[in-house]
């Protein structure tokens, strides 16, 4: 069965005044025809350039592979070249001459949609009259089908189980990186593959406090406030989500003042979120809140999810895109203050009719019963 996001694709182009669209990124091949793309170790040793995917207006539509990356599904023009090989061969050359075979076997003419990403060896290779689709083409992937909410809601369970695997391994005496180990396998053993894995598991005051710390040996502590920010990527899908808590049966009044702030206003916008509103009066409501607690949110308070972990639209002040019907939108209030700690209360909520509906519900408390 043709992946349905071929079709949208292709009134995209029909709309957009463009004969076809070349796609570079892992994300956009995997949006776009349902192609699973391997990340988990960085650019393959044995490919000549990015996996391509190639849409046209028709909804005509191909794949350009190395031989090692496996078939595609039926009704996909597929162009497979040597990248490995039992003796010396040119990569790059055959990367190109796949490219051209794909482009003749197709008929692709007229003009062509490409993202500002499109490495210049594709790019040389294509009709004059190309024109960047970046905007119009991360709106489209904004609004979810079926079949993509069915893989991030298995990818919400998955990111659910790891922060309930946080709660249980999160003891005096661990390390960061081998209660994160501890996690990793919960998320896989559920996910029956490996998954590629985003966020950051955090401990202490000082460390939870900062933004975009490493995870490191560092060890936990009895009374340490912790920051579990899990976004596992299933089946080419991301889930995401945070949880913040003190590892231990107490915490200051400081830190659970912070704490309460961020938590209540996730379920603020749990009330709140729907169809119609306005990205910015969403993120402002929000903001208003935490303010309203003595708070601020240093950083964007959502951002969308799908074949990438983040996506369009951002929810930030500024943003008046609207809100629509099956969006999933990742909410993450947070506040940081050196010497209490910080707390990232964060769910994944598909936008519903009426209102929304979380993806990813796991024990968010304080303290560690």
């Amino acid at each position: 069965m043709t992946w349905e996001n071929v079709g949208r694709v292709a009134g995209l182009l029909a709309e957009e005044g463009l004969d076809w669209v070349v796609l570079s990124s892992f994300d956009d091949v995997c949006f776009a025809t349902g192609r699973v793309v391997g990340i988990e170790t960085g650019p393959s040793p044995f490919a000549g350039g990015p996996t391509l995917a190639l849409v046209g207006r028709d909804a005509s539509h191909g794949i350009v592979a190395s031989n090692v990356e496996g078939i595609q599904s039926e009704g996909t023009a597929y162009e497979a070249y040597e990248g490995f090989s039992l003796a010396v061969t040119d990569q790059t050359g055959n990367y190109v001459a796949a490219l051209d075979r794909l482009l003749a076997r197709l008929g692709v003419s007229g003009r062509v949609g490409v993202k500002a990403s499109l490495p210049a060896i594709v790019a040389d290779r294509l009709p004059t009259g190309t024109r960047r689709i970046g905007p119009a083409l991360d709106r489209l992937r904004a609004v979810k089908t079926a079949a993509e909410i069915a893989r991030l809601t298995r990818c919400g369970e998955v990111a659910a189980a790891g922060q309930e695997r946080a709660r249980e391994a999160s003891r005096p005496g661990k390390t960061e990186v081998g209660v994160l180990n501890e996690i990793r396998a919960r998320m896989e053993t559920l996910a029956e593959a490996r998954c590629a894995l985003a966020g950051e598991y955090m401990a202490g005051s000082d460390r939870t406090a900062r933004l975009g710390l490493p995870v490191s040996a560092h060890p936990v502590s009895a009374g340490d406030p912790v920051i579990c920010d899990l976004a596992p990527r299933v089946e080419g899908y991301w889930g995401d989500s945070c949880g913040a808590f003190v590892v231990g049966a107490h915490a200051s009044e400081a830190y659970l003042t912070m704490w309460r702030a961020a938590r209540d206003a996730l379920a603020l916008a749990e009330a709140e979120l729907r169809p119609g509103m306005r990205v910015s009066d969403f993120d402002r409501t929000i903001r208003d809140f935490m303010a309203g607690r003595g708070r601020s949110c240093p950083h964007h308070t959502g951002h969308g999810i799908g074949a990438s972990v983040h996506e369009w639209p951002r929810l930030v002040p500024g943003e008046d895109a609207l809100i629509e019907r099956d969006m999933v939108l990742m909410v993450e209030p947070g506040c940081y203050e050196p010497g209490i700690g910080g707390v990232r209360c964060e769910f994944m909520l598909r936008v519903t009719e009426t209102g929304c509906e979380n993806l990813t519900p796991f024990t968010m408390e304080p303290v560690l019963a």
